[in-house]
């Protein structure tokens, strides 16, 4: 099993051919017997809301690099998703939340030119329930809260995969506006 789409076989170094399975061509080494199954890069996103206002980074690296996101990143291995996001949230705002005071808002897939793909978590969290003064680090060079008025009139490009606008949205719908 690979993240990355394969051409030679991960064990014993051959040629990858294809071989038909569960309806759709899958990459196959032929000296080995085995299919080389692609598996997603797991990954998590944190909504920080503060009334209207939901924190975003700008992304210093590729992929999107420049584009405005969500704080999140790869799970690592054995890490639960929402201590994966706590984690990243750390890494690149300077925030620190406990991974009980995250509420799940759904999930994505993205896929990237490269030939890998993402099955990521969305979680969001009040601005109240969590530590320290908004700072840059990590993937981030930029940090600030957005007014989401402010965004979706903005100039500023968001990361197109996955959908980060309407992650924003359904965020600050779930935890601000039920209050």
């Amino acid at each position: 099993m690979t993240s990355f789409r394969a051409t030679f076989c991960p064990d014993c170094g051959s040629k990858l051919g294809t071989q038909w399975l569960e309806h759709k061509e899958r990459p196959y080494c032929e000296s080995c017997d085995r299919i080389i199954f692609q598996r997603p890069i797991p990954c998590a996103d944190v909504a920080v809301i503060d009334g209207g206002y939901v924190l975003l980074i700008k992304r210093t690296n590729p992929p999107h690099a420049g584009k405005w996101a969500l704080p999140g990143g790869v799970l690592e291995a054995g890490e639960p998703p929402a201590v994966g996001a706590t984690r990243e949230l750390e890494e690149e705002t300077g925030l620190s939340v406990t991974p009980a005071d995250l509420t799940i808002i759904g999930g994505y897939t993205a896929t990237a030119p490269q030939g890998w793909y993402n099955a990521g978590y969305i979680y969001a969290v009040l601005y109240d329930n969590v530590s320290g003064e908004p700072s840059s680090g990590g993937d981030a060079k930029e940090t600030r809260f957005w007014n989401l008025d402010e965004l979706q009139s903005s100039e500023q490009e968001l990361r197109p995969e996955p959908d980060d606008e309407s992650h924003i949205k359904k965020s600050v719908n779930e935890l601000y506006e039920d209050r």
